[in-house]
């Protein structure tokens, strides 16, 4: 009876010891890993702007706050929203396209912008993105898509200037997250010229009277 207790309690020792051992075996374990992509360093547009906006602010909704790389199986369900597993944006898409923008729309007007600098004196520019996603249209066909809604903002005040939507979209050479990777850069550079082409036209003519520059150096 001694020995069958002694044994008893040699089993639970045991065992509370290997459920320590696993337990801390776990600890151990590497997070899950992922590949972090970028838009890398998007090019200054050829159109170099007389007033380039003084700040570029972008937002996005709650369900692209996120570093998940989204795709939507269009073919088979358009109203359902997935992401890659085991690859990731290296920040939200609205920080990236920030700084994108701000490089592609700056570099060429810094000359400008420092010779006629006033205080609080400049224009801003404000995204309100709707949609950063790649699109399956089949399993061997898909594209990245960017909607976004542009404002110019008048200095000292959040009074809209001008406004438009612009939406863009390019084809993926390959249909996974490394094809999107590629068609998303070549979006955003395409995004940062339409951006610059449309505030490049907002002259007393071309936008029937709204004096835009005028409002943005005063």
């Amino acid at each position: 009876m001694l020995m069958s207790m002694k044994a008893g309690r040699s089993g639970l020792l045991m065992l509370a010891l290997t459920t320590a051992l696993g337990g801390c075996g776990n600890l151990g374990v590497p997070a899950e890993r992922f590949t972090f992509f970028d838009l890398g360093l998007v090019e200054p547009v050829e159109t170099a702007l007389e007033f380039p906006p003084t700040r570029v602010d972008v937002r996005a909704p709650s369900w692209l706050s996120t570093g998940a790389m989204q795709y939507r199986l269009d073919y088979r369900q358009p109203a359902q929203r997935e992401a890659y597993s085991e690859t990731r944006w290296v920040a939200e898409p609205a920080e990236m396209l920030r700084v994108a923008l701000d490089r592609a729309l700056t570099m060429n007007g810094t000359a400008n912008r420092t010779a006629n600098r006033t205080a609080d004196g400049e224009c801003r520019l404000r995204i309100e993105l709707d949609e950063f996603v790649q699109v399956f249209d089949s399993e061997q066909s898909s594209h990245a898509t960017i909607v976004a809604r542009a404002a110019l903002l008048a200095p000292r005040s959040d009074a809209e200037l001008a406004h438009r939507t612009l939406v863009v979209s390019e084809p993926t050479p390959t249909p996974d997250a490394a094809g999107g990777v590629f068609a998303f850069r070549r979006a955003v550079q395409r995004l940062a010229h339409d951006v610059s082409f449309w505030l490049a036209s907002l002259d007393p003519e071309a936008a029937q009277g709204l004096n835009t520059s005028g409002r943005c150096k005063r």
